[in-house]
């Protein structure tokens, strides 16, 4: 009887430090989303959204990540890609929440740019896991796909329109104003 508790009380101490370490370790993600700010523009997100640091991290993916794919209807110049920076040369030290944002390109540039293909981009790197003695190498996959971006109001652009529209409006109410000034 004495043996069966004493293997409970182990087997739930295992139990709760893989939890603890599961919920305490980096987790490196790559996204995108649209520049609401830049007509068409699309930006590109590496975050750490775990809640540990992360060290020595590389990124490598299926093919060449495209870079500065500007173009509305389609590429205004032969696609760049990467060449330095932390796609090449990798993070030494990746902070919990900290992000690095790219203004990648516009969405036209970018969908010809990768053939109009996902992009799966793979980070890996060192974590210590509490209480262990050495640090253990981890991957986190991304896929980039840049057609989930199709028919959302960046896609189309428009924020000059309505920043146009704002402005009259503003001319308006100005008028009006100036009309109505008893002095």
């Amino acid at each position: 009887m004495d043996i069966l508790i004493v293997v409970i009380a182990l087997l739930s101490l295992l139990v709760s430090y893989a939890v603890f370490q599961s919920n305490d370790k980096p987790k490196i993600i790559v996204y995108i989303e649209p520049h609401y700010g830049k007509e068409s523009f699309v930006k590109l997100i590496i975050e750490n959204i775990g809640k540990s640091t992360a060290f020595d991290v590389n990124f490598h993916s299926d093919r060449c990540i495209p870079f500065k794919a500007f173009g509305l209807n389609k590429l205004q110049n032969p696609p760049q890609y990467f060449t330095s920076g932390l796609f090449v040369h990798g993070i030494k030290t990746f902070t919990p929440k900290q992000k690095y944002i790219f203004d990648w390109g516009q969405l036209s540039g970018l969908k010809e740019a990768l053939d109009n293909e996902p992009l799966y981009i793979t980070a890996t790197y060192q974590y210590k896991y509490p209480l262990n003695l050495w640090k253990s190498k981890i991957k986190d996959e991304s896929i980039v796909n840049i057609n989930e971006l199709d028919h959302l109001p960046m896609s189309q652009g428009g924020t000059d329109k309505l920043l146009k529209d704002i402005h009259n409006a503003l001319d308006k109410i100005n008028s009006t104003i100036q009309k109505n000034r008893v002095c």
